[in-house]
């Protein structure tokens, strides 16, 4: 079986990769994309039949799959800019004051893990609860939770050792 499925996975990565980098909108994704789908072979290999067709169109299908599933959850990681960017300017010198604050935060969030300064971001940018974050991003609310309480933990701690 191992060597049946290197065999697909040399012959079959490159055309794989291709059709995701149709498919998705970030390049990155595509590359996760065509990993995801040669893990799904590697698992689900008893749900190829030859009947239906070749394994080129199984593999394709898959990857439409993989890659409509990516591309969705990029759209709907941004729907809390689009939000954003639609949104009523400040009405006053008081909020833009505020707004430039939080600016000088966003060199010392580029220090915290993706996960949690996305999450910062949803909240405290674009003012999103934390069961709308959870929902925009598919994760658990007690994990939106953790992530904020540890992102904020930490943003105190590298504000504390500014001089």
């Amino acid at each position: 079986m191992r060597e049946s499925f290197e065999s697909v996975y040399t012959d079959w990565y490159p055309r794989v990769l291709r059709w995701a980098r149709r498919r998705c909108i970030d390049l990155h994704d595509a590359e996760d994309v065509a990993q995801q789908v040669f893990a799904e072979v590697w698992t689900h290999s008893g749900r190829y039949c030859p009947l239906r067709g070749g394994l080129g169109p199984w593999l394709y299908g898959i990857t439409a799959h993989k890659a409509a599933d990516a591309s969705g959850a990029l759209v709907r990681r941004h729907e809390g800019l689009r939000r954003l960017s639609r949104g009523p300017a400040p009405e006053s010198a008081d909020s833009c004051a505020r707004a430039v604050d939080r600016l000088g935060l966003v060199g010392h969030m580029a220090c915290l893990p993706p996960e949690r300064r996305e999450i910062l971001f949803l909240a405290y940018y674009v003012g999103l609860t934390q069961p709308e974050i959870a929902q925009c991003l598919g994760l658990p609310l007690g994990t939106v939770k953790s992530h904020t309480r540890r992102g904020l933990r930490s943003l105190a701690c590298l504000v504390a050792e500014l001089p």
